[in-house]
Parts: structure tokens; sequence; C-alpha cells
């Protein structure tokens, strides 16, 4: 089989409007003192995601794309091919099914995986076209996992306690595996849980608990006091909640950890949150699950040249990501950006980062001062916290900046109220607002699994949802852990401040009216996004229930 022919691609990437001359221009520049690839140096400048080439060169080649944020091999399939040849020739068995083997690469011009895995099996292949970084790192993941089955090792030490509740053990070995298990699972926080005689490991996996692993309590203390050594905190104060912080390196993959205690009647409860940073990819606005019109509506406020631009939801929706992928629509070489977070989740080496520090002072609205004088373009603020935050950062986009930051709200009509709340006044806000995306996330149903189903007429009735079409269900299966589920998108509203709305602000309409021409204008609520995703079998109806209510 002959290697197919290349295109170029800088040109394929300008073709498709994913990147501008300036942009290539620029990354030839640090590519002569890096020696990089072209496409690695877009990548690691943040002009470029790895899911964006990936989509591009799919297209270009007739082959499907392939999302592997979410995905999670069949051990079975996985072993039918050694690691040292997938690792040499980049690719990763997704699945068996009508005949075919199906395989993620990244390179669809090189047909020697293609070779590889038909020697090997003897089943005719058909390509998919994932992202490079994540599937070099899911190939480094899923092995060591298939040869160092951790989960086995933790369940192993619960059989030696429970035969003898004091015996020795590598705490910090299972420490490290439940961190593990952990990133493997897309865990976003792990909670330890004491409870009479025994001690809870709990996972939140899109946005819902879910149970891990169960030890005597007799492991508590010992487990609690290795992770607070780690983190730097008092390992003799027990009575008092107390917060830290430290990392963890997993396969090349960097994680930075929150930690929380507060002491319940059986002991000291311990949250960690997982927040990936060194050798993570932000994803792009396409990514997360927006409908094409919100994409395009999106993308013009994201390249407003002022005006500040809100993300709302409550804690986990998903508001940073976004925030992370708007910094990506920015044109980079050309702007000053300037971002205040607590902390920096992502790393962008295009912008300027900062991260808050209130032991020093450096807070959000001491950031919002100082970028004033450091000449930005763009500012991102982590987060509207209070009434001087607020009125900073309404100042600022009114004296010709874009500001994106996040507001806990629930919806987004509610934000201008929230708004007046903190004591920005009317008049600041019809000449300052430009736009409020309110999002939820909501898991998506696995593929490989779910089912047809039908609901009541009353069911379908409540959500507007038509009575003549196919609606679907959760079932379970080893490519989603037998949850059903795997992965989430955003459901969104978005409120664009045209001149209309903006008048009505002016003058105090009550919320009903604002809402009124909005309706008028084109927008649709969190309700109607949801119907979309499972209308067209994305979630089930039971999940759009527990998201909204």
């Amino acid at each position: 089989m002959a290697t197919q022919k290349a295109p170029s691609l800088g040109k394929l990437l300008k073709e498709k409007g994913l990147v501008t001359e300036e942009q290539i221009v620029f990354s030839l520049q640090e590519q002569k003192a890096t020696g990089e690839l072209l496409g690695g140096c877009l990548m690691r400048l943040g002009i470029l995601t790895d899911s964006d080439l990936a989509r591009a060169l799919a297209e270009q080649s007739g082959h499907p794309f392939v999302d592997l944020h979410s995905f999670t091999p069949d051990p079975g399939l996985l072993a039918r091919i050694p690691f040292r040849i997938a690792k040499q020739f980049q690719f990763l068995v997704l699945a068996e099914k009508d005949g075919l083997l199906h395989i993620a690469i990244s390179d669809p011009f090189s047909t020697s995986a293609q070779e590889q895995a038909f020697r090997i099996t003897g089943v005719q292949v058909k390509l998919h076209i994932g992202g490079e970084m994540e599937l070099l790192k899911l190939i480094e993941r899923f092995y060591y996992l298939l040869e160092n089955p951790i989960e086995k090792e933790i369940e192993n030490v619960v059989g030696r306690l429970r035969r003898n509740p004091d015996g020795e053990i590598n705490v910090e070995k299972l420490v490290e595996n439940l961190l593990g298990v952990a990133v493997t699972y897309r865990v976003t926080d792990m909670h330890i849980s004491p409870s009479d005689i025994s001690t809870r490991i709990m996972f939140r996996v899109d946005g819902v608990m879910r149970p891990a692993h169960v030890f005597p309590h007799a492991l508590h203390n010992r487990l609690i006091t290795n992770i607070k050594v780690r983190a730097g905190m008092d390992i003799s104060e027990q009575r008092k909640p107390q917060d830290g912080r430290m990392s963890f390196e997993f396969l090349g993959e960097y994680f930075d950890i929150r930690l929380s205690t507060v002491r319940s009647n059986f002991g000291e409860n311990m949250v960690l949150r997982l927040l990936a940073s060194r050798g993570s990819s932000v994803l792009g606005i396409k990514d997360l699950g927006f409908e094409p019109d919100k994409i395009r509506s999106l993308d013009r406020l994201f390249s407003s040249p002022y005006g500040m631009v809100l993300v709302t939801g409550p804690t986990g929706s998903g508001k940073s990501t976004t925030l992370y992928a708007a910094l990506r629509e920015q044109d980079s070489i050309s702007k000053n950006i300037l971002t205040i977070e607590d902390p920096i989740e992502y790393q962008l080496l295009m912008i300027r980062q900062t991260q808050v520090n209130e032991k020093a002072g450096y807070t959000f609205s001491s950031a919002i001062r100082s970028f004033l004088r450091q000449d930005p373009d763009v500012m991102l603020i982590g987060e509207i916290r209070d009434e001087e935050t607020a009125l900073l950062g309404v100042r600022a986009a009114l004296t010709g900046h874009l500001v994106l930051s996040t507001l806990h709200t629930n919806t987004a009509l509610g934000t201008l109220a929230r708004l007046k709340d903190l004591g920005i006044s009317s008049y600041l806000l019809s000449t300052g607002l430009a736009g409020v995306l309110a999002q939820r996330l909501i898991r998506k149903l696995c593929p490989h699994c779910k089912e047809q189903t039908e609901h009541s007429p009353e069911e379908l009735k409540a959500y507007d949802l038509p009575l003549q079409a196919a609606y679907f269900k959760a079932v379970g299966c080893s490519q989603c852990r037998d949850v059903g589920f795997n992965g989430r998108e955003c459901i969104s509203e978005l409120l664009v401040c045209s001149e209309a709305i903006l008048r009505l602000v002016a003058r105090d309409a009550p919320l009903g009216e604002i809402l009124d021409q909005a309706r008028d204008e084109g927008f649709s609520d969190l309700k109607t996004s949801g119907r979309g995703k499972v209308i067209s079998g994305v979630t089930s109806l039971m999940e759009l229930k527990r998201v909204l209510g």
C-alpha cells in the first residue's frame, strides 16, 4: 500500500479557517528556534487544538473524526495489539464490529498503522482520525493499566486490611494508586469520607458521585495524614477545617490538586479536586457541544473589540473550560491578553496569565487595576465575587477592553439582576455588557450500549417533546464502565445584548419584557437546548430531568 502524499499543513489549516497567515508566519519563526514540527508548534502556542487539527485532517482524507477525550477501550481488544507496536505506529484499537477493526490514528497520510493492525489481527481495518496528543497519551495510559492493574492492587489492600485492620501497608503507594484510578476515570473530585466502621472513597465523574472503594476505618487517619503531609497541611489539627494544595504526575500528565478537610462525627472528611495542568490541552468552542448558531454568536462576541461577556452557571458547569476556549478564539499575536485566575488551570503560552495571591494582596480587583496599566486588549477575570470586582470589570469594558469573566447565576436573564445586586447601575450595564452565556453540563449516552425507550405522553409534554420521536436510555457496558454515560457536553442559553435589549436595561424594564425582546431576536433557554440533545439521542430525558429538574 503506497503512502498518500500529505498536503501542506499550513495551506490545509488556512483553507479550513483554523489559522491565519500571520499565525503561520509567527509559528515558522518560532519553529526556527525550537526545531518543532509546525503542527506541534501551533498547538504549543495555543493557536491550534489537537481536535482542530484532527478534524481538518479527517475532512481532508475522507476518514471519520473520533473524539478520544471520553474513550474507554475494551481490554481484550487492546491486548490483541502489543504495546510496542501500538506506540511505534501510533494507533489505538477502538472496536471490532461489522467485520472491521476500527482503529484511531492521527496521520491519515501514512498507511503503516493500517498495515500493522491487519498483519497482526487478519481483520480488515477502518481508520478514524483523532488528536495526536490525546492519542499518544491514551496509548501510554491504557497499556500501562493493562500491564499494571492498579484497581486490583487497591482491592488487595482492602482484603489484607479486612483480615488485619492495623496491618502494615504502603499508604503512600495506595494514595498514588487511588489518584491514578481517579485520573483514568476522569474524576473531578475524590472524597475520603469516614463512617463508624469504614472509610469510603467516592469519585465524582461527569458531575455524579460514584462509590469507588471501601476500607476499614482503621486506615482512615493514616490515609488522611499521608495526604496532609504531601500538601503541607497541619497534621496535628483535626478539629478546624483546612485547605491545601499539592501536585500529582501520572504518566507524563500533571495535575494540581486542591484539598479541603472538615471535621465530621466520625473523623476528618477530605475532598480532593483534580485540575489538569501541564500536559493538558485546551478545548475549542466547537468541542464543547454548543449548537451551530450559538457557536457563530459566541465567535462574534469573543471577537468584539470591547464589552463584557459573562459565562454563568453553578459550580462544576464548565464555565472555566468555556472561558479558556474563548481565549483560544483571540488573536494572541496582535492582542495583549491578560488573565487573573484562581488557580491557573491551563497554561497558554501566548497569553500573560497571573494567579490570585490573597496573602500578597493580589486579588481579582487589584489585578484589574494593574492590568489597566499593562496596555491590555483582552482581560480574563476568573470570577466576579464582589461589588468592587464587578464595578472595575464593567468600567474596563467601557474603556475599550474586552472583559471575559464568570458569575454564579442560574440563568442569563438572572445575571442582570445579580449585577444590579452587586451595585452596577442600569446605565453602566446598558453601556458595558455585551452578552451572557448560561450553561450546564449534561452527560452523553454511551453510543455503544444506549437503547431505545418509550416515555408517557405526560412526561414528554412536561418538556415539550414531540410524541413521534426516537428516545434513548442509559444501559451500561464495558465501554462506559457500566454507567450508561460517557463524557459530557454543554446545554446553554445565550443572551446577546442588542441595542433594543440594552435600551430596555437602561430604563430598568422588567425581566419579563427583556425576555420577550430576546425571544423575538432568537433567544432560546436551557430547556430548549436540552430538548435538542434528547431528540438527537445525545442524552436521555432522565438525564435532562436530573440537570434541570
